[in-house]
């Protein structure tokens, strides 16, 4: 596998409790399969987009929004994530439920990174709830919430979109 820029993609994600970041390391294990090579990192590690052709950036949903280092990230990295291709996903345990309502309150999660890049690809995705990993505060609200415990990511999902990936961005020209 050739390192050169072409081929090198970021996944870069924030993750509360694990989740998020067992579905970046996914993702990055296929997009090796697929002849890329791949850093796979937590945003809060990355210091330059520079050596990257794409980004792929992700986030758990926590009341209703991406984790705020995710979008400090998006923010810090705006004008070179303008130039290159980006894809940006977002897990939460509600998207078990697969509706409407569901689907469009996700997908207001990403308003505020959307509000600084325009993404080629988004991506939503169910997440894991484990109350052992959990703060109280989290727990409370997930108890509030009526959530029961379990993992409802759906790794045949997760993988057709990683799949679909190096299609979807290395052929659409990114904004200048």
């Amino acid at each position: 596998m050739a390192e050169n820029t072409k081929e090198k993609i970021l996944i870069a994600y924030a993750s509360r409790y694990g989740s998020t970041q067992e579905i970046a390391e996914s993702m990055a294990r296929i997009l090796e399969e697929q002849g890329f090579a791949i850093d796979c990192m937590n945003v809060m590690d990355v210091r330059d987009i520079g050596p990257y052709a794409a980004v792929v950036a992700g986030s758990p949903i926590y009341m209703g929004k991406w984790l705020v280092e995710a979008v400090d990230f998006i923010k810090l990295f705006r004008n070179d994530l303008k130039i290159r291709p980006l894809a940006i996903f977002a897990v939460g345990y509600s998207m078990k439920e697969e509706s409407d309502v569901i689907r469009k309150s996700a997908r207001a999660s990403m308003s505020e990174v959307t509000m600084y890049v325009q993404p080629q690809a988004e991506g939503l995705f169910a997440g894991k709830f484990d109350p052992d990993t959990m703060s109280q505060a989290d727990l409370q609200i997930m108890k509030m919430a009526g959530a029961v415990p379990g993992d409802a990511r759906d790794w045949t999902m997760i993988g057709n979109w990683t799949r679909a990936l190096p299609s979807i961005l290395f052929t659409l020209e990114p904004e200048d």
